[in-house]
């Protein structure tokens, strides 16, 4: 088959005609609603239309940051409220666990940060190939405890704070106290993203159990809530932060990174350092005219980023 995926490029665009232009709010307030879709009323206009149904829909998984745009996606092309888009979708787990959800066949297609080296390793051990597009650009960045004096810190004092050469606020412009840096699981997607920017390599200290952390959500809430929080450091990925977790700003900040706060417009630019890109990914074995190639064509189109746009994630 052709490429049939023209039905829901012209269902995408009514969608985002109607919803007008978007304005990319610093914060996101339509997470959990979506205006339906009538894919159908459009198939009798276009020959070799392709229709996207419950029962053919992909089984779609990726990493927790890209949940927003999973439901955005799919509410869109089937034409379904938001809350039910949520049910038909799989964001959980950690990024490797769903790469490796689609090397075994568990999910079709992901919306996902870059692999980490154990999820590259166990995708070259399928002989499996991959077909990856970014879509757009997020941001590792660092938070504290709103109480903390230090608005700003170096890469060159992050790269030592998790090496342990600089252990105490005084040393970086706080008060004198010890600094307790977080860090996350390993197979994490934000893990991936500081290994990869802060490049630390075998230099990075092993933290104490309590300052290992397997979830965003624990992190964030080891910052901005648990005893000693004051002290704090930890890491995560802007979007999560901003768009899904704001509420946890009331109690801890983003610190800039040399002086650049970070943002949609700043990480779009690149002036804020440490960015990296999300991906839409199937196997590349994928037929031409199977669910999951053409729903991953149109993520890819001009229209798949003005959706990404929409939900106010950096498109690239």
């Amino acid at each position: 088959m052709k490429k049939t995926w023209i039905i829901i490029l012209a269902a995408a665009l009514l969608w985002l005609s109607a919803c007008g232009t978007p304005t990319a709010p610093e914060r996101n307030t339509t997470q959990t609603q979506a205006a339906p879709v009538s894919v159908a009323a459009e198939e009798t206009t276009l020959q070799n239309a392709f229709t996207f149904t419950l029962e053919n829909y992909p089984r779609m998984g990726g990493s927790l940051a890209n949940l927003p745009l999973g439901e955005a996606v799919t509410a869109t092309v089937l034409g379904i409220k938001r809350d039910e888009a949520n049910e038909l979708i799989t964001f959980a787990g950690s990024t490797t666990d769903n790469y490796k959800a689609i090397i075994d066949g568990d999910f079709d297609i992901l919306l996902a940060y870059e692999p980490s080296e154990e999820a590259k390793k166990y995708i070259a051990d399928s002989g499996t190939e991959l077909e990856m597009t970014p879509i757009g650009t997020d941001a590792l960045v660092f938070i504290c405890s709103k109480d903390n004096q230090v608005d700003s810190l170096t890469l060159d004092q992050i790269k030592k704070i998790y090496s342990g050469k600089i252990t105490n606020w005084n040393e970086v412009g706080g008060k004198n106290a010890d600094i307790l840096p977080y860090q996350r699981n390993r197979d994490s997607g934000s893990q991936t993203l500081f290994d990869k920017l802060i490049n630390l390599g075998d230099a990075l200290m092993s933290p104490p159990r309590d300052l290992m952390i397997d979830s965003m959500i624990g992190l964030l809430e080891a910052v901005a809530q648990y005893d000693g929080c004051e002290n704090a450091l930890g890491y995560t990925v802007y979007y999560y932060l901003t768009n899904m977790e704001d509420d946890k700003l009331d109690s801890s900040k983003i610190l800039a990174l040399d002086g650049v706060q970070p943002s949609n417009e700043t990480i779009g630019s690149g002036e804020y350092g440490l960015t990296n890109d999300f991906y839409v990914v199937i196997r590349k074995d994928a037929a031409e005219d199977s669910p999951e190639r053409i729903l991953y064509n149109w993520i890819c189109s001009a229209q798949g980023r003005e959706l990404v746009e929409k939900e106010n994630y950096v498109a690239k």
